[in-house]
């Protein structure tokens, strides 16, 4: 396929190497070329990834970037910085810079990118920040950036928003190259026979005007067809729209003619972008049934996994379902996910969900241990197994625990975000911090989660999921790990629970805000709401996300083969699937329109049908908690031997002696299971020397334990 003509899925744009293992570790990770525009004015540039580094020096002065100023991002290193290159007083300069303080400039809707286009302002233009009426002006030390006409500037890319053409400029302000957006009718290119191509079919005018006669090659009107070559001669605006004076090859005759500038776009030297262009002109490739099928087949699904998966193929055609062969055992995954202290659920559900293994329960007390706060226990092997199953997930409601969590500006917006927000502290919130130059900034949260989006590579709508997950107690309430207000943490947030270890009878918030208060990296101390929010993202984009546990399953259920079963974002066994309702809820309204990929874990000896969800009368105690004989003519109490012990699982065999004067002795005995059924006790006559008796008891999930009771009498 031409590549101009390609237009490749918003959605799916991040395929290859979507789970690379290459974690970040300390060291520089390769990162594709991108270009990148300071977002502040006076950022410092410096010899190494840290703010211990020195400042690259120029004319004996560190260098200090104005804001606009573009730079090309080389690699990223570890702790929320890029090294970059850029030209400063006309020279090269490489260094480090803070990846807070520059905006990745997003491809989307270019036409057309890298041109080095020379030209010219026609006339005295603010320039904006972003290619949108309603961006910004851009700024540079406090004052809007005002170009005055004949002002030499380089077009350096073209994008098409809402119907208009914008170029991306760049000009040198100062020291600094600065780069911003005008309309395209404010510029006028002032080079001949650049090279170019139409992008939507249209007449050729003999002069530059709508009403103007076709040119004719044959007596027959020139039609140029969309991707035909072309040499734009030079341009004029006629009535407020621009036009551009062409030539191209028509029937083997050099034909020159009008066309308005809207129908003609620049050669950039390579392919167009290949990315979506904003219009959706050119809508993803709809799978039929048999060629859905098909791909089931070649991708090697199970045939427990079609049947849902042709449900959501038909509702959601546009979606695309890959599978993620783990390579591990059904059984060892799930035994090992299921080890106590791994795999956590609230105490306050039925025995069945909750596990009884050892070490995760105290058979004297009926009690389970509790692995963090007041009331997460271990989950139980049934529970572990029902939601580490994908196929119990393959509905459109839970199917985004599958999905990839790379940010896709396309159809993540911050309309969704507020959807996941509404109904909590955050719904339509914002907050006021004082950022490194000391200007007060008031921000959004719904629009604080976008920026961390495009700072970290990480769906915005998973970080608000993850952020509601983390912190948010009720509707009005929150955490104390986001209030600021915690004592020796005055001021210190943890929107992401980063570093709040799990441990019993809590502490974990205070572990939480010594991560958020310590260290350099990831744009800590994380003394405002702004450095909380972007850089916990961008720890959670470089140590999860980044490193193939792209999905809200493989967060929970590390399965890849980096730290398998282990480096788990979260503990919560339900984690993936209440999250994935959230992400639901951001998306209903438009998720059957966007081509979104989901990668479903497939794992070897898989059960035949899906694991069940735990139920039943599942509680297996069945040991005593006090065993009791007294004599009837007496009332004396008599011990056992060996002693009693409550909730003994080793010993069921006891002796007992008793005098002659007791005739007759009446056993009491209490199960620890209230649920438990005991059998066996009530008086019991001595008429023998020796006498045998037995205590049934019968657990809740039918288990017996049988209790054996030699009475001496002498």
């Amino acid at each position: 396929m031409n590549g101009r003509k390609a237009i490749c899925i918003a959605a799916v744009i991040f395929l290859a190497g979507v789970f690379c293992t290459c974690g970040f570790s300390g060291k520089e990770a390769a990162a594709a070329a991108k270009t990148g525009v300071v977002n502040t004015d006076g950022l410092n540039v410096r010899s190494g990834a840290g703010t211990n580094y020195t400042p690259v020096q120029h004319e004996g002065a560190g260098i200090k970037l104005m804001k606009g100023a573009k730079l090309k991002i080389n690699s990223e290193a570890a702790g929320g910085w890029y090294q970059v290159s850029f030209t400063y007083s006309g020279k090269e300069f490489e260094g480090y810079v803070a990846s807070m303080y520059v905006t990745v400039e997003s491809k989307k809707g270019a036409l057309a990118e890298n041109l080095g286009i020379k030209a010219v302002m026609l006339s005295k233009q603010k320039i904006y920040e972003k290619a949108a009426a309603k961006s910004p002006y851009l700024k540079s030390s406090n004052k809007i950036v005002k170009l005055k006409a004949k002002k030499e500037v380089t077009i350096n890319a073209v994008k098409k928003v809402s119907g208009s053409f914008w170029y991306e400029i760049l000009f040198t302000q100062g020291k600094s190259e600065l780069s911003g957006y005008v309309k395209a009718d404010a510029v006028k290119v002032n080079k001949k026979n650049i090279p170019a191509y139409i992008i939507k079919k249209t007449s050729l005018k003999s002069r530059a005007s709508s009403g103007a006669p076709n040119v004719k090659v044959k007596k027959k009107n020139v039609k140029l067809k969309a991707d035909k070559s072309v040499s734009i001669l030079k341009e004029k605006t006629v009535k407020g729209k621009k036009w551009f004076k062409i030539k191209c090859s028509v029937k083997k005759k050099t034909v020159k003619g009008w066309v308005q500038s809207g129908y003609v776009m620049f050669e950039s030297g390579k392919e167009p972008s290949s990315e979506n262009n904003g219009e959706n002109d050119n809508p993803p490739v709809v799978l039929s049934d048999a060629e859905f099928e098909a791909d089931m087949a070649k991708q090697g699904f199970p045939e427990s996994y079609k049947p849902a998966l042709r449900t959501l193929h038909a509702s959601y055609p546009y979606w695309q379902f890959k599978i993620y062969n783990t390579g591990l055992d059904w059984n060892a995954a799930v035994a090992s996910e299921a080890r106590p202290g791994i795999s956590l659920i609230s105490n306050t559900n039925p025995d069945a969900w909750k596990s009884f293994d050892e070490g995760t329960y105290d058979w004297a007390t009926d009690a389970h241990k509790v692995f963090d706060g007041t009331t997460w226990v271990a989950a139980s092997k049934a529970a572990v197994s029902y939601y580490m199953d994908p196929r119990n997930f393959i509905n459109e409601k839970n199917i985004f625990m599958f999905e990839a969590l790379s940010y896709e500006p396309a159809y993540q917006k911050s309309e969704g975000v507020a959807t996941i927000l509404a109904g909590t502290f955050f719904d339509g919130a914002s907050y006021t911090y004082t950022d490194d130059t000391g200007a007060q900034v008031t921000k959004s949260y719904k629009d604080t989660f976008i920026e961390a989006a495009a700072l970290s590579g990480t769906s915005p709508f998973h970080l608000a999921s993850r952020m509601r997950q983390e912190v948010v107690t009720g509707k009005t309430t929150v955490s104390s790990s986001v209030t600021g207000t915690v004592p020796g943490y005055e001021s210190i947030y943890n929107f992401f629970n980063i570093g709040a270890a799990d441990s019993v009878g809590g502490g974990a918030v205070e572990k939480g805000l010594a991560f958020a208060a310590g260290g350099t990296t990831y744009m800590r101390p994380w003394n405002n709401q702004y450095r909380s929010i972007c850089g916990g993202a961008m720890y959670i984009g470089s140590n999860y996300i980044n490193r193939g546990q792209n999905t809200l399953y493989l967060e929970r259920f590390n399965v890849t083969p980096q730290s398998t079963y282990s480096h788990q974002y979260m503990t919560n066994v339900t984690a993936a699937y209440s999250e994935s309702l959230k992400t639901y809820e951001a998306y209903k309204s438009w998720m059957a329109s966007q081509a979104i990929v989901f990668y479903i874990p497939v794992y070897n000896g898989m059960p035949a049908e899906a694991c069940k969800m735990p139920s039943g009368d599942v509680n297996p105690n069945n040991c005593l908690k006090a065993l009791s004989i007294r004599g009837n003519a007496t009332q004396a109490e008599y011990a056992v031997s060996p002693a009693f012990i409550a909730g003994d699982r080793q010993t069921t065999a006891y002796t007992v002696s008793v005098p002659a004067a007791e005739g007759a002795v009446t056993v009491s005995a209490q199960a620890v299971n209230a649920k438990a059924k005991v059998e066996g006790t009530g008086t019991v006559n001595l008429t023998e020397a020796v006498t045998n008796m037995a205590i049934t008891v019968t657990a809740q999930n039918g288990d017996k334990r049988t209790y054996n009771i030699v009475i001496n009498r002498y």
